[in-house]
């Protein structure tokens, strides 16, 4: 095996080269511009056929690749399709996946947070020559991921994300939208939670005596207090949102939701339930009965009504007379 870092690192080049699908058969020049490029030094064809005899020796000195040259395309390839140094092998299918997953975190390479997610693929694609090129227009083409309408507060992610790991309290100003004002809050950040390409922080705010959720397109400023705060056990962030749909949480305890759903609606919240507590109580004759323990909150309103005549509550009459209530305002709306 290589004895120093540089060697180490020209063999790793040489390997994407030899197993980029879209650049066969790379030659010995070619070889030695990719290794200059990427290593920013000068390497010469000479060095570049030494490393290949190097990879193409025995182990431990090498890795018993099986390197050749084909006369016709004038380059080099491995002669076993599926070789790598790295010793990942995996299926078109799985090459396909990789690729799949890289194109999708790459559209949050414009985000502060997250803008090393662009070098990483790089990094992957170098180590792994996957040939990607996640600008190609042909992939909107075929694939179309979910676009954020706005980045509004995604420039608050840093920050609080560093508050969060060293458990510093934030000061912020906040728009409440429902209620037309605007707030100043003392948050002790415990999460963040992306919903439907929004972010939010959910945090103990002591003057409150509470956890309050807050959405980080309405934050107007934001400043850190570095002042180490103690560890709040009774936060736990997996149950936190156990029993809601959304964002929205509330101090109510969880109570069971009986739902009657007709056809066509009753395969689809079949193939996409509304939460993880859904149950089947029965479905014949096109009607799903389904059993759900949740809070109230306005989301789940929300998923309810747009269910629209498809759906009828059962079960409790608290959630079935506000949901009529609902119904009846709208209505209104257009008398």
């Amino acid at each position: 095996m290589p004895k120093n870092k540089s060697a180490a690192t020209r063999y790793r080049i040489i390997d994407q080269c030899l197993r980029n699908r879209l650049k066969p058969y790379p030659s010995k020049a070619r070889l030695a511009e990719k290794i200059s490029d990427v290593m920013d030094v000068s390497v010469s064809e000479s060095t570049v056929e030494k490393d290949i005899r190097a990879m193409k020796s025995d182990p431990p000195e090498g890795y018993s690749a099986p390197i050749e040259y084909h006369p016709f395309h004038r380059g080099y390839y491995y002669a076993e399709a599926d070789f790598s140094i790295s010793g990942l092998q995996l299926t078109d299918e799985e090459w396909e996946s990789l690729r799949m997953a890289s194109a999708l975190l790459y559209q949050y390479a414009h985000v502060p947070m997250f803008r090393n997610f662009k070098e990483a693929i790089e990094r992957i694609d170098l180590c792994f020559g996957l040939g990607m090129n996640p600008d190609d227009p042909d992939i909107e083409k075929a694939i179309q991921f979910e676009q954020p309408h706005s980045f509004t507060g995604y420039d608050w992610l840093p920050g609080i994300h560093e508050a969060i790991k060293n458990r510093w309290l934030l000061g912020i100003r906040y728009e409440n939208i429902y209620k037309d004002e605007i707030k100043e809050y003392q948050l002790q950040p415990l999460l963040l939670k992306e919903i439907s390409k929004r972010w939010y922080v959910i945090g103990w705010v002591e003057s409150r005596n509470d956890y309050l959720t807050f959405a980080l397109d309405r934050i107007i400023e934001l400043q850190t207090t570095e002042h180490r705060q103690p560890l709040r056990s009774g936060f736990d962030a997996v149950k936190f949102f156990e029993n809601a749909i959304g964002i929205m949480q509330n101090n109510e305890k969880p109570q069971k939701i009986l739902l009657e759903i007709k056809a066509p609606f009753d395969k689809l919240i079949l193939l996409n339930p509304l939460h993880h507590s859904q149950k089947t109580v029965s479905h014949k004759d096109k009607i799903l009965k389904a059993e759900l323990y949740l809070s109230f909150n306005d989301e789940l309103y929300m998923r309810l009504l747009g269910l629209g005549p498809f759906c009828k509550i059962l079960k409790p009459n608290k959630l079935s007379v506000r949901i009529q209530e609902m119904l009846a305002q709208t209505a209104k709306q257009y008398d």
